[in-house]
């Protein structure tokens, strides 16, 4: 027969089954929230320390736009404050054949380093020392956050670097454009001279010869012009009046204006403008007086007298306007 069952009375102790034990009460809910805020002022202020790092670095390169000297070592220089333990860091940029320190530099056992790259070529590192043991204990005392901010510094100084060689590049080239155009006006300067003393020269020519032809040459044809008689008479009479439109801009200029005349209507203008009719350049020519006065039509059409109430002697002794 099964036992009666017992009731409890009021002065009995509760029975716990014998090997059961009462769980282990956790921290305090206060204490676990402090710890987690805690962690969380301590990542935020790291970050802090990176965000003013990366600032530093920003205002070190406008503070030194022509000196990459100073930049690098400013940088060096920030460089330590924005890892955990300050007071324990220790930097150095390597870049080409020249170091950069920070105050007191000692290596140690402790490194994190990132290269510097320029046009996909290592030319520098960036490296942050801890020389001795530091509160974090024998394991490394670097956060993985501080090695993507060496990687971020490294590629900063990389591209400041860039910036700065290609801008003291472009000032060196142009201070040679600048020397090249100083160079080019002082030639252009000195080519005006030339040709103004050119322009002197043939004025100096053309007044030499002219005065030859009247002093000399013009005396022998006169002569010659009344000693001779008929057809020889009126070649000596034009030679006289060629000599003389020699020394004249007659030619040149009619020659200048209208391109499309060509050598024997340029000389058939001259003779018309020295009074000479179509008979008289057909005999001294020997050409009919057909011939003259197609070269005639020629001549008003290229000189733009064509159906134009305009005399061609009138016109050419009028002169030729530039």
């Amino acid at each position: 027969m099964p036992k009666p069952s017992r009731t409890r009375g009021r002065g009995d102790s509760p029975d716990f089954g014998g090997a059961q034990s009462l769980p282990r009460a956790g921290p305090p809910p206060a204490r676990r929230a402090g710890k987690a805020l805690s962690e969380v002022e301590h990542a935020l202020r790291e970050r802090i320390k990176e965000l003013e790092c990366m600032y530093a670095i920003s205002t070190l390169r406008e503070l030194h736009p022509h000196s990459p000297e100073r930049f690098l070592q400013g940088v060096v220089d920030c460089l330590p404050r924005s890892w955990h333990f300050p007071e324990y860091a220790e930097a150095r940029i390597v870049y080409g054949e020249r170091r950069y320190l920070s105050a007191g530099f000692r290596e140690g056992p402790w490194r994190m380093a990132a290269e510097v790259v320029e046009d996909a070529r290592a030319l520098g590192r960036v490296e942050v020392f801890y020389p001795k043991q530091t509160p974090a204990g024998p394991r490394s005392p670097f956060l993985p956050e501080e090695q993507a901010l060496i990687r971020a510094v490294a590629e900063r100084v990389g591209a400041t670097m860039t910036q700065l060689r290609l801008e003291d590049e472009l000032r060196e080239a142009h201070g040679v454009l600048s020397s090249q155009h100083e160079a080019l006006r002082e030639s252009n300067s000195g080519l005006r001279a030339v040709l103004s003393r050119l322009e002197d020269d043939k004025r100096e020519i053309r007044a030499s010869i002219l005065s030859n032809i009247q002093k000399i040459i013009m005396p022998i044809v006169f002569e010659l012009e009344l000693s001779v008689g008929g057809r020889e008479r009126a070649q000596v009479t034009l030679l006289r009046q060629s000599l003389q439109e020699i020394a004249s801009p007659f030619l040149t200029q009619l020659a200048r204006r209208f391109i499309s005349l060509t050598p024997v209507e340029i000389s058939l203008c001259a003779m018309l403008r020295n009074g000479l009719s179509s008979k008289e350049i057909a005999r001294l020519r020997c050409i009919s007086t057909a011939t003259v006065r197609r070269h005639r039509e020629n001549i008003r059409r290229k000189l733009g007298l064509a159906n134009r109430k305009v005399n061609l002697v009138a016109f050419l002794q009028a002169g030729i306007d530039d």
